[in-house]
């Protein structure tokens, strides 16, 4: 009945969907003609700020998608389509399948927060 169960679980569940996505940005001053200052979101959820000098300065970070941008300055910010090869990906590691609790092991807290969804449904 266990490894029944557990083919259920595995079979029927797909893996938590994160609520937002982290990519490397390309922070860039390049054609700027001023100092411009920048503020972006990492992973975490943390706020940064760092400004570039007018020039070919580009650095590459991680940010959540959407919250990086120019605060003043004529410098850009750009999202790679592509992760860049010489940089490590932003991309968290894979759930484990099954892993609704979080804690990186499929167990029986992970099969009572499954087996919490079954019973009458109530309108």
């Amino acid at each position: 009945m266990k490894n029944l169960l557990y083919i259920i679980l595995i079979a029927c569940c797909t893996p938590l969907i994160m609520s937002s996505q982290c990519n490397q940005h390309v922070f860039s001053s390049v054609g700027a003609e001023k100092w411009s200052n920048f503020q972006y979101q990492d992973c975490d959820g943390e706020s940064h700020y760092f400004g570039l000098s007018a020039g070919g300065y580009t650095i590459i970070y991680c940010a959540e998608i959407g919250t990086a941008f120019i605060l003043n300055g004529d410098g850009f910010v750009y999202p790679l389509l592509t992760e860049h090869p010489n940089y490590p990906s932003c991309a968290p590691p894979p759930l484990c399948v099954g892993d609704f609790d979080g804690d990186g092991v499929v167990g029986v807290s992970d099969l009572q927060i499954f087996l919490s969804n079954y019973g009458i449904c109530e309108n």
